[in-house]
């Protein structure tokens, strides 16, 4: 199949315009093209279409190949533009190549066009390519510097308050604390920009040399970008962990069964690909807290379960009454553990098992511990090992 070309053309002559087009239909093209040979016509294509190149005649009546140059650069379009003449000079030849031309071609000789066509074509793309990741970097570059000055402000003042305020007050203290907190967000926060430069920059080596150099540095390619998701799920998961006590919402009426529901839904996929089975109790109750966090507490917690599954998982919620807290419970038919580690696995970065076996940060039930104690309650697990496991919290229940 001929490959798609939009090709403007600057030529009075319909003739030589359609031997143009032929000779690009012989090379492989499949051309759209749109024929133009007065300066209020260019200027109208070059607004109200896409074009991938301009091929110009260099004399036409009351015009011009390098007046159409320089109309072409006043569009601010970068576009190759290859002159085609019926007869041009060296002389000629050489003032239009000054003048941005990137190449000519004689009317006489069309067998130079496709080839010529395919280089300013892939010059364009590397020129594009380039112009875009420095705009990127650009971008990035000015977040970053803002999100660094933002920083240093943060933390001389955090410093300044926290130096004030060593004396005084519990809760003097914790309001210091709050705002190292959320220093410590920014700072993770300025993380992301690096990071996304250089999974820029692995995209591009990746689409522009694979299979081009040798197998080691595709797989080098591939450890590099594995690395950069890495370092962006954990940084992700380290911001999740720092504004669980300073982003939370205010606390309201929060009916589980509709939490359960938004988990299981943004789950659909994980759900899907190992065909779970995830079930709960007819009614659950009303709780007071924060709906966002409680929606992600079960998240985390389902999404454990179908994790660390050896056959199709299957997961129930069901909870209980005790005075005015609600007791849940969240079991599954996992691997399970040893309950000498039931304790160890809330802390932050405490992993049971490698990367290669289960991914994962280490955080996720960190986030859950902190997201239930904000509610004021307890989490706890019981499991055994190839047995499954039954993970319980408490949440205050909505009189």
């Amino acid at each position: 199949m001929n490959k798609p070309i939009g090709v403007l053309i600057v030529e009075d002559s319909e003739d030589d315009a359609l031997l143009l087009l032929r000779e690009l239909r012989r090379g492989g093209y499949e051309p759209v093209c749109e024929r133009v040979e007065t300066h209020e016509a260019l200027k109208a294509a070059l607004e109200n279409g896409r074009w991938d190149i301009v091929i110009s005649d260099y004399v036409l009546p009351g015009f011009s190949g390098l007046a159409a140059l320089n109309i072409l650069k006043e569009s601010g379009q970068d576009l190759p533009f290859i002159i085609v003449s019926g007869n041009i000079g060296e002389d000629i030849a050489v003032a239009a190549m000054k003048a941005g031309a990137h190449d000519y071609i004689i009317k006489g000789n069309l067998t130079r066009l496709v080839p010529a066509v395919e280089r300013e074509l892939r010059e364009a793309d590397v020129r594009h390519e380039k112009q875009r990741a420095e705009e990127e970097l650009k971008v990035e570059r000015q977040r970053a510097e803002k999100a660094l000055k933002e920083a240093n402000e943060t933390l001389e003042r955090c410093v300044a308050e926290r130096t004030a305020k060593l004396a005084q007050s519990e809760a003097e203290l914790q309001r210091s604390n709050s705002d190292l907190q959320q220093f410590a967000y920014i700072a993770s926060h300025d993380l992301q920009s690096p990071l996304r430069n250089v999974e820029g920059f692995v995209k591009l080596l990746a689409r522009r040399y694979k299979g081009q150099l040798d197998a080691k540095a595709d797989e080098f390619i591939l450890h590099i970008s594995n690395g950069v998701k890495d370092m962006q799920m954990l940084i992700r998961d380290i911001l999740e962990y720092s504004k669980v006590d300073s982003g939370g919402k205010m606390f309201a009426s929060v009916d589980m069964s509709l939490c359960v529901n938004k988990a299981i839904s943004n789950l659909r996929a994980e759900i899907d690909e190992k065909n779970a089975e995830i079930t709960h109790n007819e009614t659950l109750p009303v709780v007071y807290g924060d709906a966002i966090q409680l929606t992600g507490l079960l998240q985390n917690l389902i999404g454990n379960a179908i994790k660390f599954s050896q056959e199709q998982p299957k997961v129930h919620i069901s909870w209980k009454r005790e005075g005015n807290r609600a007791v849940f419970t969240i079991q599954d038919n996992g691997i399970g553990m040893d309950m000498k580690d039931t304790d160890k696995i809330f802390a932050v970065f405490h992993r049971l098992h490698s990367k290669s076996e289960y991914p994962g940060t280490g955080i996720g039930l960190a986030i859950c511990k902190k997201i239930v104690e904000r509610h004021g309650g307890l989490i706890w697990v019981e499991s055994e090992g190839e047995k499954g496991s039954t993970f319980y919290f408490t949440l205050p229940m909505k009189e």
